[in-house]
């Protein structure tokens, strides 16, 4: 069976309206934002209360963390508890294009809650293209583990029993790492915290150098894995299951 953009376009459509109307998901997506809106009316992005960075920080991890990989995860889930995702491959639908409608919706929603966040909180302009480059590359990575999730789950509570302990050590970890050396240690090796280190010298107007070379090399090691691991889960349990 070719892969169609024309099915792959309808299907984009679909789940933009089906996203509008799970409150779980909608809710979700919406909460980075009204904590952004939240802290910063709160702390007023004031150095000597909370850092605007920081703030961003923590508000753009917690995006990536449960929008990037919970959205995914529960719109799959959400087509097999209903039925309607073996309905859609005996239509004619490939596995492929049902994914990528899924991975489309959800790389547009976190990107533009990123954007939203980023003036939210008051960034400055000239550095959103450094930013959108940086949290696309772990915007992939994120994407994937949901996407495994939403594989390996029945419904969709339980790609919360399942994904949750994942999804909490990817936003807990680089957020709590600077108060604690085992846990920068460990930080270290994720995605997360590398971009937050990338980011937060961008964000001081430092010039990137070969020394933030391992960052990025963490970054995409983080692709690279997840992929293997989703193919792998792929060509086991397929996405009906």
């Amino acid at each position: 069976m070719s892969f169609s953009i024309k099915r792959v376009r309808a299907l984009t459509i679909k789940e933009f309206k089906s996203f509008t109307k799970n409150s779980n998901v909608l809710l979700m997506s919406l909460l980075p934002i009204l904590f952004s809106i939240l802290y910063t009316y709160i702390y007023g992005g004031k150095a000597e209360d909370v850092p605007k960075t920081d703030i961003f920080m923590l508000c753009l991890n917690m995006n990536l963390s449960m929008v990037a990989s919970f959205v995914i995860g529960m719109l799959i889930a959400e087509e097999k508890e209903k039925n309607t995702l073996r309905t859609l491959l005996l239509s004619g639908v490939s596995s492929m294009e049902f994914l990528t409608g899924k991975v489309t919706v959800t790389l547009l929603i976190t990107v533009i809650t990123n954007i939203i966040m980023f003036f939210i909180t008051g960034m400055e302009t000239q550095y959103l293209g450094w930013f959108l480059f940086f949290s696309l590359l772990v915007i992939i990575s994120m994407i994937i583990i949901g996407a495994i999730i939403g594989m390996i789950s029945p419904s969709q509570m339980s790609t919360g029993v399942i994904g949750l302990p994942v999804i909490m050590l990817f936003l807990l970890i680089p957020m709590l790492a600077e108060y604690n050396d085992n846990l920068k240690k460990v930080a270290k090796f994720t995605p997360n915290y590398n971009m937050n280190l990338l980011l937060k010298q961008t964000f001081k107007g430092e010039a990137l150098s070969s020394a933030d070379l391992p960052a990025l090399a963490t970054i995409a090691v983080w692709i690279v894995l997840t992929a293997i691991l989703f193919a792998f889960t792929y060509s086991k349990i397929g996405i009906d299951k």
